[in-house]
């Protein structure tokens, strides 16, 4: 089939890439121009950036976590079909599911081939290709064709799950696209803060010299002199002539606005993620709420259901008719253990939850009735056996 779609003539009227398109005349557009700090923009030098690698990070990590099971009629289906536990055949369940999520956040889009068909007639694993690698173009007759690595593929053979997109756009939008001059900034000024503690942002001191007639070369020698004699640890007394003068220039982080610039980052940060400050660490944000469960349920509502159910809804489609994949949250909804036995008493006093549902959430296996009504019957027996001592003793 691939031998076949690699001889076709294919007259693309978009080619959509991770950065920009082409269109039919060959004229490059893309989703973002220029960036004002100067600084270089890209995944590596993103994470860089301390509170968005701790953001993605948690984000991602929260939806990796999540057990991803598949439901028919809100029945768990069991077994949990493969695709789901481990979709990429060389990582853990997790990893990939990370990666998912971090993809779209940063890319926007997320793109794998599909691997090949199980006994269900469905892909059993998929296996991840890098967003920058790939193309995603419209044929004139509107079908969507993606080249990899100069491959290409037909829409029924690639998973792509996209973020936040704009109609009839073919390619998602992450950070990298809709947040590079503030990216930018913020990678400028954490180049600016190291080159501050090395002492690169402002000159340390002037060297004063009464000589009037004191040349370049006589200038660059004083200096050369000063720096091999003091520049080190070398902490020994200073003797200078008199038409010589030493003076510090006094400079610290907070007349340069270094701290506060940091820390209004930490806030923006949190915005172009979607998330609360103080998850960040900003020192001027509030905690809304008093207890972690419903600040668990805010990080799920707003930052983390956005992106799972895009996950969710694109592993859907790998599974047979009639089956949906769903995280489930319970791990990040779970309260102290007293509130969970108040609740789980509710739950079995009500009748919508038996006693091996409530086992399940705790990770416990289900009961063993036959030897639980044993153990019932010994303990009833001994009862007896003490109800009749009690009586022939009196």
């Amino acid at each position: 089939m691939l031998g076949r779609l690699l001889k076709r003539q294919i007259q693309p009227s978009m080619v959509y890439t991770s950065s920009g398109y082409v269109d039919s005349l060959g004229r490059v557009g893309r989703f973002f121009e220029g960036n004002w700090a100067g600084a270089y923009v890209d995944q590596n030098t993103a994470l860089g950036i301390p509170a968005i690698y701790r953001g993605i990070t948690l984000i991602a990590d929260a939806i990796g976590a999540l057990p991803l099971c598949a439901y028919r009629n809100k029945r768990e289906v069991l077994p949990t079909p493969q695709i789901l536990l481990r979709p990429v055949p060389t990582e853990t369940r997790m990893e990939t599911i990370s990666a998912m999520a971090a993809s779209l956040i940063i890319h926007g889009n997320y793109v794998a081939v599909l691997g090949d068909p199980g006994s269900n007639g469905l892909p059993d694993s998929i296996y991840p290709v890098s967003a920058d690698r790939v193309q995603v173009m419209r044929a004139n007759n509107g079908r969507i064709i993606y080249n990899i690595d100069d491959k290409v593929y037909e829409q029924s053979e690639i998973l792509h799950i996209k973020n936040f997109t704009m109609p009839g756009d073919l390619v998602g939008k992450g950070i990298l696209a809709v947040a590079k001059q503030a990216l930018g900034k913020e990678i400028a000024i954490n180049e600016y803060a190291s080159r501050y503690f090395d002492g690169g942002v402002n000159p340390t001191a002037v060297i004063k010299s009464a000589n009037p007639d004191l040349s370049q070369e006589e200038a660059d020698a004083l200096k050369s002199a000063w720096m091999a004699m003091y520049s080190s640890r070398n902490r020994s007394p200073v003797v200078m002539n008199s038409s010589t003068d030493f003076e510090v220039l006094s400079s610290n982080a907070a007349e340069s606005q270094l701290v506060e610039a940091q820390t209004a980052g930490l806030t923006e940060a949190a915005n172009i993620l979607g998330l609360p400050p103080y998850f960040l660490g900003s020192p001027n944000s509030s905690r809304t709420y008093s207890n972690v469960e419903q600040e668990n349920l805010q990080l799920i509502k707003w930052s983390i259901q956005p992106i799972a159910e895009r996950i969710e809804a694109a592993f859907s489609d790998l599974l047979v008719r009639g089956q949906t994949a769903a995280f489930k949250y319970d791990s990040l909804l779970k309260t102290d253990t007293a509130s969970r036995y108040d609740a789980y008493a509710v739950a079995l006093s009500n009748g919508f939850l038996s006693v091996d549902e409530v086992r399940n959430y705790e990770n416990l296996d289900p009961m063993d009735y036959e030897e639980d009504s044993s153990v019932d019957q010994s303990m009833q027996s001994d009862m007896v056996d003490t109800v009749e001592d009690e009586n022939y003793v009196n």
